[in-house]
């Protein structure tokens, strides 16, 4: 599945092993035929490892809170080339962070995808060499604000870097976006494989969440989009998904470790639904942001299920 960062940013985040993403189409087609087993669509142990990672370190860069959009609007937000040297000037940064999703992603370079994850290797490809441009700006920056050097010069080195430090930003959250695009295709196509098998094992409230999120990260992706006809196209399914997890839910064992999660994400789920209603009266985009904002809480929720394997 797949979390939203915010109502104005197209970019998706990642759930754990199992999750989606508001780009690329699960069905098959003359050309790409749909999965016959989860082998096929998941690759090897080799190739969900590295997808793994992958999702791990996109998930790092879209954080709500220390992503690459984030800082980047509080990078845009100190007006670099008109701010005032005499101003206390914050520089947004989190160099730990950054760098740890960049290992990542090189770690889950490293690894051998196969033909499942070369789409995720070849947008790995272009997005590493923007962040560790944006690394070193960080890096170069962070002591000058800090110190706040910058009232020695005027700001002259800050006006200086401004352009590439633009630029690093620009070329990172393009190359996030390649990245959802691979990733979400995978774990579509992954997804529908694991769907299946689940119906056919026996598992059918797992399987009913799964429908659900995937439901719901088609769903979220559209009103993201502000798409309303497509959004509107997709709620009645939405919403049978939903009332069909709720059933399976009630009817699990009151000691099932998963049951009150489910619980929770199909509250999440209907919370979803209801902030888009308001959003359709209002044209708001505060209620877009509730539907991403509920989606997510689903997105977290359901990285707490133990799905069986």
């Amino acid at each position: 599945m797949i979390s939203r960062t915010s109502a104005g940013v197209a970019t998706l985040a990642l759930a754990a092993a199992l999750s989606l993403s508001a780009c690329g189409d699960s069905k098959g087609n003359a050309e790409n035929p749909a999965p016959k087993s989860v082998a096929q669509a998941a690759g090897n142990e080799a190739t969900q490892e590295k997808m793994s990672l992958y999702i791990d370190a996109f998930n790092a860069l879209i954080d709500e809170h220390w992503g690459v959009s984030k800082y980047f609007g509080d990078y845009q937000k100190l007006d670099i080339p008109n701010a005032s040297a005499t101003a206390t000037l914050h520089f947004p940064e989190n160099i730990s962070h950054l760098e740890r999703a960049i290992s990542k992603l090189k770690e889950g370079r490293a690894l051998n995808g196969g033909n499942q994850g070369k789409k995720a290797d070849e947008a790995a490809d272009k997005l590493i060499p923007q962040l560790e441009a944006l690394l070193a700006q960080w890096q170069a920056l962070d002591p000058y604000f800090e110190s706040r050097a910058y009232r020695d010069d005027a700001l002259a080195k800050a006006k200086a870097a401004h352009d590439a430090q633009t630029q690093a930003y620009q070329g990172s959250v393009a190359g996030i976006e390649l990245l959802d695009v691979a990733l979400s295709e995978y774990q579509r196509a992954s997804n529908a494989a694991k769907l299946e098998v689940m119906r056919k094992g026996g598992h059918a409230a797992e399987a009913s969440l799964l429908d659900a999120m995937q439901k719901a990260d088609l769903f979220t992706n559209a009103v993201m989009e502000d798409n309303k006809a497509e959004a509107d196209a997709q709620l009645p399914a939405m919403e049978a998904a939903i009332a069909k997890l709720r059933e399976e839910q009630a009817k699990m064992p009151a000691d099932n470790s998963n049951k009150s999660y489910l619980s929770s994400i199909a509250d999440n789920l209907s919370g979803m639904v209801g902030a888009y209603r308001d959003f359709k009266q209002s044209n708001s985009d505060g209620y877009r942001e509730q539907v991403v904002d509920r989606y997510n809480s689903a997105i977290g929720n359901m990285n707490r299920v133990e799905l069986p394997a």
